[in-house]
């Protein structure tokens, strides 16, 4: 029925049954061809929808690249355009000149769009230089919308906030993190938990969850016949504490340490501890109770 209904030149009535059919049987073809359509007639929060359905396979050819960053730019989400523009360049899919023509696109359409809405951007900074004296629950909270911001602005404020302490680390992290996605490459200065400025490419420094495999491992060795509940709550609270850790967690490689002072803590375990690694975890604790 949507194959007749196109081909008939009834592009609605052929969206329309493309996504019945896409109900009753999705497929990636059918997913681009419903961003498509539903792109080409406006339907812009829709187009957005599906793509984000299947984003990963948006990275397949030229064609659907540049569907999925023209969806972006018609719904204003150019920091997604952006992430998506640095994964596009991450697998060599894109030529020097693609590339630069697709950074210039978003550039000049996202300056457009800043100007048109300059009193909600004003608003928005002015909500913003409030966030260290929050909490670090609501700071976490506020921080989301500097997606709204452009590129620009969102450097200055993360450059600004990544060496403030009054920020909290799952902030300041948030935002290296972010830097990173969109693709800058340029070193950064970054405070660390423990109170030190170091200097790191966002771009360059990818999310390593080596360490916690590692501690996962032993952990569940020692705990999966045993105490398996016990095991089940020590993986949830090593997820929190890696978060902490975030971007220098191969600064803490050493899980025979991390795992004896998990079961050190819970299980009664008579282990020699690590100096480093029960100074950072009682640091991580101290920090855990302002979320709390």
């Amino acid at each position: 029925m949507a194959e007749e209904a196109f081909s008939t030149g009834d592009y609605v009535m052929a969206l329309e049954n493309y996504k019945l059919a896409y109900e009753e049987a999705p497929s990636i073809k059918l997913n681009h061809l419903i961003a498509s359509l539903a792109l080409e007639q406006g339907n812009f929060t829709e187009a957005l929808a599906y793509a984000g359905d299947e984003q990963d396979s948006y990275l397949e050819t030229l064609e659907t690249l540049d569907l999925y960053l023209q969806i972006q730019l018609y719904t204003h989400n150019f920091f997604a355009a952006r992430e998506f523009l640095w994964r596009a360049q991450k697998n060599k899919m894109l030529t020097e000149e693609q590339q630069n023509l697709w950074t210039l696109r978003i550039d000049d359409q996202e300056d457009f769009y800043q100007k048109q809405q300059q009193a909600a951007i004003k608003s928005l900074e002015t909500e913003l230089i409030k966030l260290p004296e929050l909490s670090s629950m609501e700071q976490l909270q506020l921080v989301r919308k500097v997606k709204a911001l452009s590129e620009e602005r969102l450097k200055s404020w993360a450059e600004k906030w990544m060496l403030d302490p009054n920020v909290a680390p799952l902030v300041r992290s948030y935002l290296f993190e972010n830097l990173g996605r969109v693709g800058v490459i340029e070193k950064v200065r970054y405070l660390t938990i423990q109170g030190e400025i170091v200097e790191l490419s966002p771009a360059e420094t990818a999310f390593d969850d080596s360490l916690q495999q590692e501690i996962e491992a032993r952990l569940t060795n020692r705990l999966e016949d045993n105490d398996p509940i016990l095991l089940a709550n020590l993986l949830e609270q090593l997820k929190l504490e890696m978060a902490f850790l975030y971007p220098l967690q191969y600064s803490f490689m050493k899980p025979d340490a991390w795992a004896e002072s998990y079961l050190a803590e819970y299980s009664g375990s008579l282990a020699e501890l690590d100096e480093q690694v029960e100074a950072i975890r009682q640091k991580i604790r101290q920090m855990m109770f302002d979320y709390h």
